[in-house]
């Protein structure tokens, strides 16, 4: 028998994991497990330095991509947003997320893999010189909150503030999400952004702690917390 992973969260461990998307499972070594997967009928396997491991846990991660260092999330709204003077908005994104498989064994939680069920873009934010690069996404503004898809993308609440004289029109955002704090429960993952827009050609983003968080439980990080750096982003190129 194998277990089905139909939500977020931890399973007792089991031999093999599945769902439509990916499978994976551990083999019995000589001196270790052995770990192994498969997606889209690619199978690849690995030896662990363990003996036995106690549970797993599921959990939405940031939307890092695997080998390829990049820490900012762009998106691009399908419809922009007129900003009237000093004035505000509250709303929801959609925004893309990673999966992370975390494996618990001798009390401690250790992140064993990562994947990527929603599409890879990316985007050149500012000139081709010193711009920089960053995981793309188009998403609607929502009103309303909605639920996200499981296991592809998670709900952003956002707090957006234009503080200058002039109506201003929002076309994207850059975020970086190495400071990005994800909580979720079985279905959904979701993060909190604040937004304050002085010019067009000055705006800063960051990443916040998410609103009612009763039922949720935030995910382990997968990028160390920069304690001596700010968690604010600047755009100067353009809103």
């Amino acid at each position: 028998m194998a277990t089905l992973i139909d939500k977020y969260g931890t399973f007792p461990f089991d031999w093999k994991f599945f769902n439509e998307l990916f499978s994976f499972g551990f083999k019995q070594g000589l001196n270790s497990l052995i770990y192994f997967k498969e997606i889209s009928n690619l199978v690849q396997s690995s030896f662990l330095s363990v003996n036995e491991i106690e549970s797993i846990t599921i959990q939405p991660s940031e939307p890092l991509v695997s080998d390829l260092p990049k820490t900012l999330l762009f998106l691009e709204l399908k419809e922009p947003i007129s900003l009237l003077p000093e004035s505000g908005l509250f709303g929801y994104f959609e925004f893309p997320i990673s999966i992370s498989l975390v494996i618990h064994t001798n009390k401690k939680s250790i992140p064993l893999d990562l994947f990527n069920f929603s599409s890879i873009k990316f985007a050149l934010y500012g000139n081709p010189h010193n711009g920089n690069v960053c995981r793309f996404w188009k998403t609607n503004f929502y009103h309303n909150h909605f639920t996200p898809s499981l296991f592809k993308t998670g709900l952003l609440e956002i707090e957006i503030q234009n503080t200058s004289n002039s109506l201003l029109k929002l076309n994207k955002l850059i975020l970086d999400f190495s400071y990005i704090q994800i909580f979720y429960n079985e279905t959904i993952a979701k993060a909190r952004a604040k937004v304050k827009i002085q010019s067009e050609s000055y705006c800063e983003t960051e990443f916040i702690t998410p609103t009612l968080t009763q039922g949720f439980q935030q995910s382990l990080d997968l990028i160390p917390t920069k304690i001596l750096s700010s968690s604010k982003f600047i755009m100067l190129n353009g809103i």
